[in-house]
C-alpha cells in the first residue's frame, strides 16, 4: 500500500497539469525551397528540419502538416483530363514522421463508345493526412460524362470518401453521393452541373469534414447544398447544413464554422456586391467581418474582404487577415455603378495603406474588436492569449490582451509558407 502526503498528491497534480499543457503545445513549420523546418513557437528554435520535393515550395496550398509532424504533398488534379494528363504519373509524396515515400495517387480516365457518343470517366482523388497519423483520407468526384464531337451533353457524378493506412493500402469506404443526371447546357458540364468540394481542418481530419456542391458557372458561381460528415464509434454519418455554405475559413469539432461570402463581381468587375464573413454556431450566425459598413467603398472597384481566419482554442474569439484586391499606389477606378467621391476615395487609399491587417474580435451577440494589427499577416492561434503573424517577412508572437510582441529572427516567404499545428 502506498501512502501519500498532500504535499505530495499537490505535485502530482502540478505535474501533470503541466505534462498536459506541454502536450497541447503547438508546432511551427516554415516551408522553404527543398524543406520544411520545425521552430520552437516558445523561443523560435530550430527543432528539426525535413527535405521535400523541390516542386513542393511552389505551391504550398498543395502542402498538408498535422500535430505529429507528419507532411504530405499531393500535387492538385483538375477535371477534366486529357489523354496526355491522365497518362502522366501522378503521385504523392509523404513523410510519416519518420521517413519518406511515394504513394499513387489513382487518378483514373477511360473512355467508350455510347452509341454515337462517347462516355469518358473520370477521377482524381485530393488526399489529406489524418489528425491522429495513422489514416490517409481521399475524397474524389466521379463524373461519367457523355459527349459528343467535344462537347458536353450529360454528367451523372459520383462522390466518394474513404480512408486507407498512410501506404495507401486498406481502403475503407466513408460515404457515397450519387447526383441526378444533370444536363450541361452550355457544352460544359463545369458550368451547368455540381460537383462537391471538401473542407477539412487543417490539422487533417479527426471527426468531421464538410462539402458542398458547387457550380463554377459562366460569370457567377452557385453554392447548393451542404453537409457535415461527423464520425462517432468508427460510425460515419451526414448531416445536412441549414444553408450552403460558400467559402469556409476555420470550423471547430462543436460545430462552428467560419464562412466567408465573397463578392459576386465578374467580367473585369471586383467590387459588385458586399464581401462578408460570419460565424455559424448553434443555429446562430454572427457577423465579424462587414465590407461595406467597414470600409463604405461603395463607389470604387476595390473590394476588401477576409483573406482567412481561425477561431481561438476556446472557440470565444475569432482573428482575421483583411486584404484588398487594389494597392494604395496604384490606379483605383470607379465602380461599375459608381459615382467620383474625393473624401471616399481618400478614405479608401488610407485603409489600402495600412493593408494587410489582422483584426481580432470577441464572439457573442455583438463581436467587439480586441486587437487591429496593421501590416501583417495571420498564421493562427499559439494559445488562447497569443497569436502568430508575419510581419515584414518575420514571424512573430502577438500577445491579444497586450499588444506585446515576441519577435522572433525567423524570415519567411509569406503566411500561406507556415504551418502552426
Amino acid at each position: 500500500m502506498v501512502v501519500r502526503t498532500k504535499s505530495a498528491l499537490l505535485v502530482s497534480c502540478i505535474l501533470l497539469s503541466l505534462s498536459s499543457l506541454f502536450a497541447q503545445g503547438k508546432r511551427v513549420y516554415v516551408l522553404r525551397a527543398g524543406e520544411m523546418v520545425e521552430y520552437d513557437p516558445a523561443t523560435f528554435a530550430v527543432k528539426q528540419t525535413v527535405k521535400l520535393p523541390p516542386e513542393a515550395a511552389k505551391t504550398p496550398a498543395n502542402i498538408s502538416v498535422n500535430r505529429l509532424g507528419q507532411i504530405l504533398y499531393a500535387p492538385a488534379v483538375s477535371l477534366p483530363l486529357s489523354e496526355e494528363e491522365a497518362a502522366a504519373p501522378h503521385k504523392l509524396w509523404i513523410w510519416n514522421g519518420k521517413s519518406a515515400a511515394s504513394i499513387d495517387q489513382h487518378v483514373e480516365h477511360s473512355s467508350e463508345e455510347h452509341g454515337s457518343n462517347l462516355a469518358i470517366s473520370e477521377s482524381a482523388p485530393i488526399v489529406f493526412l489524418s489528425a491522429d497519423g495513422n489514416h490517409l483520407f481521399w475524397f474524389a468526384n466521379q463524373p461519367r460524362r457523355l459527349q459528343r464531337e467535344n462537347i458536353d451533353l450529360t454528367v451523372v457524378t459520383t462522390f466518394r470518401a474513404w480512408q486507407t493506412d498512410l501506404e495507401g493500402n486498406n481502403r475503407e469506404e466513408l460515404a457515397t453521393t450519387k447526383l441526378p443526371e444533370c444536363r450541361c447546357t452550355t457544352g460544359t458540364c463545369e458550368e451547368s452541373c455540381p460537383s462537391f468540394v471538401v473542407w477539412v481542418p487543417e490539422g487533417g481530419v479527426g471527426n468531421f469534414f464538410l462539402t458542398t456542391q458547387f457550380v463554377s458557372g459562366q460569370t457567377a458561381a452557385v453554392y447548393k447544398a451542404s453537409s457535415r460528415y461527423q464520425q462517432d464509434a468508427g460510425k460515419w454519418t451526414e448531416a445536412a447544413i441549414a444553408e450552403p455554405l460558400q467559402r469556409v475559413l476555420d470550423a471547430d469539432a462543436n460545430g462552428s464554422i467560419v464562412e466567408a461570402i465573397p463578392d459576386t463581381g465578374c467580367c473585369g468587375w471586383s467590387n459588385q456586391s458586399n464581401d462578408q464573413t460570419e460565424v455559424l454556431s448553434n443555429s446562430k450566425k454572427v457577423t465579424v467581418f462587414d465590407e461595406q459598413a467597414a470600409y463604405k467603398n461603395s463607389d470604387y472597384d476595390v473590394s476588401f474582404y477576409t483573406a482567412n481566419a481561425r477561431l481561438s482554442p476556446e472557440s470565444d474569439s475569432i482573428a482575421m487577415t483583411i486584404a484588398a484586391t487594389a494597392q494604395a499606389n496604384k490606379p483605383i477606378q470607379l465602380a461599375e455603378d459608381g459615382q467620383a467621391n474625393p473624401e471616399e476615395s481618400l478614405r479608401i487609399r488610407k485603409a489600402l495603406g495600412e493593408l494587410p491587417v489582422v483584426e481580432i474580435k470577441s464572439l457573442g451577440d455583438t463581436p467587439k474588436r480586441i486587437a487591429f494589427v496593421a501590416h501583417a499577416a495571420l498564421v493562427g492561434w499559439i494559445s488562447e492569449k497569443e497569436v502568430l503573424l508575419v510581419e515584414d517577412h518575420i514571424l512573430v508572437g502577438y500577445n491579444v490582451a497586450t499588444g506585446a510582441r515576441r519577435k522572433s529572427t525567423v524570415k519567411v516567404e509569406d503566411a500561406l509558407h507556415v504551418f502552426l499545428r
